[in-house]
């Protein structure tokens, strides 16, 4: 959920949130099941499984993988460090996504994560308590890098908090998909205070030594909260464009790691990105370590991207720093749902069996129990049916989000398209016969940073425009035979917007699909 930010670097609603999940049943299951070996008062239990993400285990580990596979690669080197979002997954778990993707197990040792306070004001740095062993998730527990911690907690500025690491999410939040994609490493947490520029400086000088090639720094933070439960309202019209504005600055100075520009614009506009300090940290640290790194703005998103609320929004980017050489971890084989050819079959069955059984007005429940019905079909998927008499559309709908299990999202949208398809008039039965049946099976959605990076015949395409939205399914582009500049312009007169809308102020996310077409 997004969080309500005060500008003393107090978040009250993730304060309301750490103190409830602290108490919760998913705190008092992982410290049962993280290690045998250590005690439960040397386990850092999750304070925001079942708020912040699934509490539990299969589910968690489901939907960090979808968003893991749901996202492309990054390619050109080696992930060295990254700024990555820690709101709740689904608001800002498909950005998230896009930097860990770049991770393969076994690629870090250790992981140094910098997290700003969302529960209390201080000024430094703080480290967990001596008695800390272990941070606890749903999915098990990862160990502390004790030696590094107690080195780095005796250095001028830092200090031991155990009240602020124990409470504070931005950590947490993180390290589901760090065991998903990393699989063992240890974890070095440090909570950012207020700091002055020199606070800043002498801390990434500190810090860079603890930097190996083998240490991965993750820098926790969203961008701009605006609304009036977060105080800060610079503007009040075209609010999404003003948005994204703020963060095009913000992130394009990060990833050019110009840390002057960074000061200056959170300086010139009063931007309440919360994880300041730590990305300022961050970029100190990549100058100290003298590496050549390229840094890459991977993803960009709004929690009203997701909500339709700009009045109360949060934005989010994921940035990566790479090393030149190497190759990223991750396959850019073609996304796949995984199924069966008997599954897809099947699923292709229902389809036709429900428009026939829609069409001709039966008044039964459908029967679902003349399938078989495997686990893979029962995982809840997005999807589209589409229907067409002799290359020409007779209906289609869909959903672009997960909203059922995939045979009951394939029966509910083949009832849709043949009856419900506002620019259509139902099917006739005397059409039944000449009708050809598609079933579109849905990737998780994620944000791009450019329409540059939307691919024609592989990406399906949502563009969103102030409140202007829309989309178009992978295979429309390629059976029109549009460019990218085409197919964005009938996208944007889709939106009801001028053709030339995409060209400024919009953004944009994709997904892939798998067809499954009737013979």
């Amino acid at each position: 959920m997004p969080s309500i930010f005060l500008h003393k670097g107090v978040c009250l609603m993730c304060a309301m949130v750490m103190m409830m999940g602290c108490k919760g049943r998913a705190s008092e299951s992982a410290v049962r099941t993280a290690s045998p070996a250590a005690p439960a008062g040397q386990i850092r239990p999750p304070a925001v499984a079942g708020m912040f993400y699934e509490e539990d285990a299969k589910k968690l580990d489901r939907a960090v993988r979808g968003m893991l596979k749901g996202v492309p690669a990054p390619g050109g080197g080696r992930l060295r460090a990254a700024v990555v979002p820690h709101a709740g997954y689904v608001y800002s778990g498909s950005c998230a996504a896009t930097a860990y993707a770049a991770l393969k197990t076994g690629d870090y040792d250790r992981v140094i994560i910098l997290a700003p306070s969302h529960t209390r004001g201080f000024r430094g740095l703080a480290l967990p308590t001596l008695g800390m062993a272990q941070y606890a998730t749903p999915l098990g527990a990862v160990p502390l890098d004790r030696p590094a911690c107690d080195q780095i907690a005796a250095l001028p500025g830092f200090s031991r908090e155990p009240d602020l690491v124990t409470r504070e999410h931005a950590v947490e939040v993180q390290l589901p998909f760090l065991q998903a994609a990393l699989g063992r490493f240890s974890l070095v947490p440090i909570i950012c205070g207020s700091l002055s520029a020199a606070d800043l400086d002498r801390a990434s000088k500190a810090l860079a030594p603890f930097v190996t090639d083998r240490t991965l720094v993750i820098a926790s933070s969203d961008f701009t909260h605006y609304g009036e439960d977060f105080g800060y309202q610079p503007f009040t019209e075209d609010i999404r464009e003003h948005l994204y504005e703020y963060l095009d600055e913000a992130s394009s100075a990060v990833a050019t790691r110009n840390r002057a520009a960074f000061r200056a614009h959170c300086e010139k506009t009063g931007d309440t990105i919360c994880g300041r300090f730590p990305i300022d940290i961050l970029i100190g640290i990549l100058d100290e370590i003298k590496e050549p790194v390229e840094g890459r703005v991977l993803a960009k998103l709004t929690s009203g991207d997701r909500t339709g609320d700009y009045q109360h929004c949060v934005s989010y980017a994921a940035i990566g720093f790479f090393t030149p050489g190497g190759t990223a971890a991750g396959s850019t084989a073609a996304w796949s749902p995984g199924l069966s050819k008997a599954e897809e079959k099947t699923l292709l069955a229902i389809a036709r069996d429900t428009l026939t059984w829609a069409v001709e007005g039966k008044t039964n429940e459908f029967d679902f129990s003349r399938y078989a019905v495997p686990p893979k079909m029962k995982e809840v998927t997005a999807t589209f049916v589409t229907l067409k008499i002799q290359g020409h559309l007779r209906g289609c709908i869909g959903s672009l989000e997960p909203e059922a299990p995939l045979f009951e999202s394939v029966h509910d949208n083949a009832v849709h398209a043949a009856m419900h398809d506002p620019r259509f008039s139902p099917v006739r039965p005397e059409e039944l016969r000449a009708i050809h049946v598609d079933v579109s099976i849905l990737s998780p959605i994620r944000p791009i940073a450019s329409w540059k990076d939307f691919v024609i015949g592989k990406n399906g395409i949502i563009m969103a425009k102030g409140r202007h939205r829309a989309v178009y399914l992978p295979e429309v582009a390629p059976e029109q035979g549009w460019t990218v500049e085409e197919t964005l312009a009938s996208l944007s007169e889709k939106a009801g917007l001028p053709p030339d809308a995409w060209k400024d102020g919009a953004t944009f996310q994709v997904f892939e699909s798998v067809v499954l077409a009737e013979e």
